[in-house]
């Protein structure tokens, strides 16, 4: 009984406030400053930090995969925000061309077992028993997108239209400089997300990016389409990349780490090991690299 009236009281906030305004994370240094080096210096900072986490490395890399495994925190893991139906508590195997949307992710055990469903130039898929089935799963491509993205950020986010300083945070005794990224305006919009990345002024490691969710794949209260990943333990891999060994998923704003919504432990990172060609099982389909046609949007 308390979990459906707990999601009778969701269904209504979403209902009372799904009218407010888009969630906006522009910093107040950034309304405030009139410094015309500010877009020089966010572009700095960020260049320095996929630097020193070996992420330019990624343009070296044609593939990867990895093992993940979701924990979702209650009371949310009994509403039905997962992305990818069958992973909670279950192992699954992500598999990515690198600076791309193109994905797959397996599923290693549990219902699903055996399955694996893709996402190539945007059109999903589902595989089993070798038999490829186009499907309409805006849940699993909203999945294989969004975490693809999360974990190649720091680097694809260099193609953004904006890169902009945002100031100076200190967040559980840490000390970070912030900068924002956006697309064609820094103001909420629709169409594009919103990144604010805070990056370690002493590793120079992207430590938590807060970010905007404009197109969840179900409806979302737009003042509350917002979230924090916090990357953890970021160790270098046999690809010279400092990727995270988990990933902290946080609703608004960055929290200590208990307060999340659910955790992605990450292991066992593998580059190369697969043709990229297996990422396109679907012939005559357009490519598209780190880009999403507006139509889809």
């Amino acid at each position: 009984m308390k979990i459906i009236n707990l999601k009778i009281k969701l269904c209504s906030l979403v209902l009372l406030v799904s009218s407010c305004k888009m969630a906006d994370i522009q910093t107040d240094y950034m309304s405030a400053s009139q410094n015309v080096d500010d877009d020089k210096k966010g572009r700095q900072l960020l260049e320095e930090s996929v630097k020193a986490m070996g992420y330019d490395n990624l343009q070296n890399v044609s593939t990867y995969q990895v093992n993940a495994l979701f924990d979702w925190k209650f009371p949310w893991k009994t509403m039905p925000l997962n992305s990818l139906p069958g992973a909670k508590g279950n192992s699954i195997q992500f598999r990515f061309r690198t600076n791309s949307f193109d994905g797959q992710v397996e599923y290693l055990e549990g219902r699903n077992k055996g399955e694996a469903y893709g996402l190539q130039s945007w059109q999903t898929y589902k595989i089993k028993n070798d038999e490829i089935e186009l499907t309409n799963d805006k849940r699993r491509s909203w999945g294989l997108s969004s975490y693809h993205y999360m974990l190649e950020g720091p680097y694809r986010l260099l193609n953004a239209d904006i890169i902009r300083y945002a100031g100076t945070s200190t967040f559980e005794g840490k000390d970070y400089d912030l900068v924002f990224v956006s697309w064609h305006k820094a103001e909420p919009q629709k169409e594009y997300d919103q990144w604010l990345l805070y990056i370690n002024k002493n590793t120079k490691f992207v430590d938590m990016s807060n970010l905007t969710i404009r197109d969840f794949f179900m409806p979302f209260p737009p003042n509350m389409a917002e979230g924090t990943v916090r990357y953890l333990n970021r160790k270098k891999t046999s690809s010279g990349i400092y990727f995270p060994e988990s990933l902290v998923i946080q609703l608004l704003d960055p929290k200590k780490e208990k307060k999340h919504v659910y955790r992605i432990t990450l292991d066992n990172y593998q580059f190369d090991t697969f043709d990229v060609n297996d990422l396109s099982p679907i012939k005559g389909l357009p490519v598209y690299d780190d880009e999403k046609p507006m139509e889809n949007k």
